[in-house]
């Protein structure tokens, strides 16, 4: 029974991080001058299915059956394009521009690169969307 703790803690601690997405626009220098901004947001995220695996590993029997079919509806429900585990929050990245214009208060970007990554720990994630870009003053 240790020795299930012990791997479900080391499951649980280990982390990782992902890039989903990296997207880079057009370069203008003719306008002025270039300052480098950058807007970060980030919201929490749960993997259902892997819950249900890590739970399926720690127990035996019918518990562990009954772990594996939820796992399994979890995988299915969640099926489609996606980037990312899903989260509490959907709109958490719409302030995004809000936050750009106030570090560019002209507005005027140029050389935008958007960013969507995750840093896992286990079933856990903090789903990041973040946007670097040149200001033109």
């Amino acid at each position: 029974m240790r020795w299930i703790v012990l791997l479900a803690l080391v499951i649980g601690s280990s982390g990782c991080a992902r890039l989903d997405r990296v997207q880079i626009g057009d370069i203008d220098q003719s306008r002025g001058e270039l300052v480098e901004v950058e807007v970060q947001l980030s919201e929490l995220g749960l993997n259902m299915a892997g819950i249900a695996e890590t739970g399926r590993i720690a127990t035996r029997g019918k518990a562990s059956q009954d772990f594996k079919e939820l796992r399994d509806i979890l995988a299915l429900i969640n099926m489609g394009p996606k980037t990312g585990n899903p989260v509490f929050d959907d709109t958490y990245a719409q302030r995004l521009q809000e936050y750009l214009l106030v570090k560019c208060p002209s507005g005027r970007l140029t050389s935008i690169r958007s960013v969507r990554e995750a840093k896992g720990f286990g079933p856990v994630t903090g789903e990041i969307v973040g946007v670097k870009a040149d200001c033109i003053r």
